[in-house]
């Protein structure tokens, strides 16, 4: 019998469950199988069984083979060095066939692994990891009191994924904090979609993509149909902080807006093409820009590289580099074993992997400008310690306001609280009750749009396109 082969792109683990894409990336394609010749002699195992033996025969306390082996082989792959390729067990599968759905239960937040941490790439909006304040960048070190420093993405995060109602603590490392702070997130029904639209001034339309998830192609049809009937004349597509996903949902995105040729190749160890995605789309209707940034990943990339080697100007800072391609294949228990086997490369011949899209217009942004709107958890006064704080103090500091962002709400938070209460007609208590948390969003908002100097360059850009028809 056949075994099969699952192709797998992205970076991130979506810990929702979500293992998608960060947070997960995982991607579903192609079936391969193993020959027989490609077995180990049974000789190469001689190590290994005696290992074994020897546990079995002699270890002080009772032990089960098969976790034995689930070690043995989470250990095999681990030596390979290679974040991207891992040991696959039942249970593993199983999360990683539901992360890239729309809806799932745990704290809703993308992650990568970076210096064997860890690390959050994006909690979503209006989940539970934003609600307790996680931002970009934090480093998830422990997990119900547990370091999980050094063990595979997929083993690290087992223990964060749960039952909605259900809570987790986790220990966060974040710069500019002295020291590793623990927060409790309960866990939520996660419901995310991919994509969202807006009508800018000027017949510009808005559409942020966020993974590559199965749903993903019809809901950014959906999305042009919609600012099409707007009356659209030009497309900025962000793509700031997309994973990445499916590789089959890249390709079908690809085709709605690629010109007719490849959308992305794949190439093997030896150099031998392996696989080509293409289009056939003659007329995309409408000039358009791209948006990238550092997170941008793997299926982002693809659109992001096929785009740009069709003269659609990108915008935006060099994305992440993630260039490869999984396959998993499937062992005699139903388990996989997970290992890069390709590289892509954009149309023009590009490799990906290390290098990244490089922008045709760079422009850096400030991480703050990211920070999303704070949520409301009850009344803060003075001696309060929590991550949200940590978010309140750098947003009132980016507004102008005297604070430094150390977690602690302490007596200069509560007087740039009052500042902040006192010039927008609030009354000056210096305490973070839910009305001042709601005039300091609006505000939040306003000034995230107003210096996101990235989206301005793309609507400048955009703009000549559409003077230019």
């Amino acid at each position: 019998m056949d075994k099969k082969v699952l192709r797998i792109l992205g970076i991130v683990l979506l810990i929702g469950i979500v293992v998608a894409g960060s947070s997960l990336g995982y991607v579903i394609g192609y079936t391969r199988g193993m020959s027989s010749k490609q077995s180990w002699r049974s000789g190469d195992w001689g190590k290994l069984d005696e290992a074994l033996f020897a546990i079995e025969q002699y270890y002080l306390e009772e032990t089960e083979r098969e976790k034995i082996i689930e070690g043995a082989l989470y250990g095999l792959v681990g030596s390979l060095d290679d974040p991207y390729s891992e040991y696959l067990s039942i249970e593993d599968l199983v999360d990683m066939q539901i992360q890239l759905g729309n809806d799932y239960q745990g704290i809703g937040v993308e992650v990568t692994m970076e210096n064997n941490r860890v690390t959050v790439v994006m909690p979503f909006a209006g989940s539970p990891a934003q609600e307790a304040g996680l931002l970009p960048g934090d480093q998830i070190v422990e997990v119900n009191g547990v370091n999980i420093e050094g063990l595979p993405l997929t083993e690290a995060v087992k223990d964060i994924r749960g039952e909605a109602g259900t809570e987790v603590t986790l220990g966060i490392i974040r710069e500019g904090l002295p020291s590793i702070f623990q927060v409790t997130i309960k866990r939520a029904t996660i419901e995310r979609s991919s994509v969202e639209v807006e009508m800018l001034p000027d017949g510009i339309g808005y559409l942020v993509l966020t993974q590559f998830a199965e749903s993903s192609g019809k809901e950014f049809a959906q999305g042009i149909r919609e600012l099409k009937k707007q009356g659209m004349k030009g497309l900025v597509l962000d793509l700031r902080d997309n994973p990445g996903g499916y590789l089959d949902v890249a390709a079908e995105i690809g085709r709605q807006i690629v010109p007719k040729g490849l959308i992305v190749y794949t190439e093997d160890r030896n150099g031998k093409r392996t696989g080509e995605y293409t289009s056939s789309l003659r007329d995309r209707g409408f000039p358009m820009v791209v948006l990238i940034n550092e997170n941008s990943a793997s299926a982002s990339e693809i659109i992001a590289g096929a785009l740009k080697d069709n003269n659609v100007p990108v915008i935006g800072a060099t994305s992440y580099g993630k260039g490869t391609v999984q396959s998993s294949y499937e062992l005699g228990d139903g388990s996989y074993v997970k290992l890069t086997t390709n590289k892509f490369f954009t149309p023009k011949g590009k490799e990906i992997q290390g290098n990244g899209v490089t922008p045709d217009y760079p422009v850096p942004m400030d991480m703050v400008n990211r920070l999303p709107n704070l949520y409301f958890l009850g009344t803060q006064e003075l001696g309060s310690e929590a991550l949200h704080i940590y978010q309140l103090q750098a947003m009132l500091e980016a507004l102008g306001y005297e604070v430094k962002a150390t977690g602690i709400y302490d007596q200069a938070t509560a007087d740039a609280v009052a500042a902040f209460q006192g010039a927008n007609k609030l009354s000056p208590t210096g305490k973070l009750d839910r009305e001042t948390t709601d005039v300091l969003n609006q505000r939040w908002e306003k000034y995230t749009r107003d210096s996101d100097a990235q989206l301005q360059k793309a609507v400048e850009v955009l703009s000549q396109l559409i003077q230019g028809n």
